[in-house]
């Protein structure tokens, strides 16, 4: 593509047409988009179509029911949602920048990150910018990385889930991270005596009872389905799906479920005494969990001193 064809291409697409691609790409439908920007039907498949004679491609096909896009309406709705998101972001900076703050600072985390090396940086950060806004996200590395590509956060302590995401994102090592399984202090396959206590449960014995695990699509689940396969076990029939710590605890800790968790939440406060590993390793470990930005993009200053902060504390090994 020229120079000028790419001048005409930056100085014919509007922010309102990204606006459409997006809205149009979540709905699937023109009659709910046009009530969404608040426009009429007939003006917003007129944009559509302007769209996509100024591209010379179609972008969505018109289907009885819905409106599907084509691989070119794809790759420009991922660039539509991230400009949007970016735009989203400049104006709370700016917001915060006119109200006296200090910025905005977005992190994805996955859970044996969060309860570790995270607070500590952190609470660093926050006693040198006591009016940044900091917000932290906690979820499984491969739902934390879709958000970073659309930009909806700034940075990820998390593992990378395919090969191929090495041409999207940086990745810098950080620690490893192994994982348990979690019961009640008081479950049943506790045991408290001596002869019972040398008696390690099977797989075949674990996955009858109810359990509490992160998503099918999730590296941590996925490492523990394949060494059932490998075993020859089947996976539990009595699944509670969540990513979200707090919710895992509070389930496992009221009732007979087993959960695969980081093992760092284990030696967390608020599970002190509550909970223990069972003593069975299942599958191999998830390896290193690390810093994960955008390839190619400069860091912001803030997330460059949030980073400093954080492999300091991983140098001094604080985590």
């Amino acid at each position: 593509m020229s120079h000028d064809s790419r001048i005409h291409i930056k100085s014919w697409l509007r922010t309102k047409h990204l606006v459409l691609l997006v809205a149009l790409d979540e709905s699937r439908n023109l009659h709910a988009t046009s009530r969404r920007m608040s426009m009429s039907q007939p003006a917003a498949s007129k944009m559509l179509k302007d769209i996509e004679n100024f591209f010379g491609m179609t972008l969505f096909l018109r289907q009885p029911r819905s409106m599907e896009p084509t691989e070119a309406g794809r790759l420009l709705v991922r660039y539509a949602r991230s400009i949007l998101n970016d735009t989203d972001r400049l104006i709370d900076d700016l917001v915060s920048l006119r109200e006296g703050g200090q910025g905005n600072l977005v992190i994805g985390a996955v859970p044996g990150a969060a309860p570790v090396l995270l607070p500590q940086a952190i609470n660093a950060l926050k006693r040198e910018r006591p009016r940044l806004v900091v917000r932290v996200f906690e979820n499984s590395s491969d739902q934390l990385l879709g958000e970073l590509e659309y930009k909806r956060l700034d940075v990820v302590i998390g593992r990378l889930t395919d090969p191929a995401q090495r041409h999207l994102f940086d990745f810098e090592p950080l620690m490893a991270e192994p994982v348990s399984l979690v019961v009640r202090a008081d479950h049943p396959l506790v045991s408290t005596s001596d002869e019972a206590a040398a008696r390690v449960p099977t797989l075949a014995e674990i996955v009858r009872w109810p359990w509490v695990m992160h998503p099918i699509q999730s590296p941590m689940r996925g490492r523990f389905e394949a060494a059932l396969a490998e075993a020859g076990v089947a996976s539990p029939r009595n699944v509670i799906e969540t990513t979200s710590t707090q919710t895992t605890l509070q389930l496992v800790g009221s009732s007979d479920a087993i959960a695969l968790m980081p093992t760092s939440v284990l030696r967390t406060a608020v599970s002190a005494g509550r909970f223990v590993a069972l003593p069975l390793t299942v599958g191999e470990p998830l390896g290193y969990y690390g810093i994960l930005t955008r390839k190619g993009e400069e860091r912001p200053e803030v997330v460059r001193a949030f980073l400093e902060r954080l492999e300091a504390l991983e140098r001094a090994g604080q985590g």
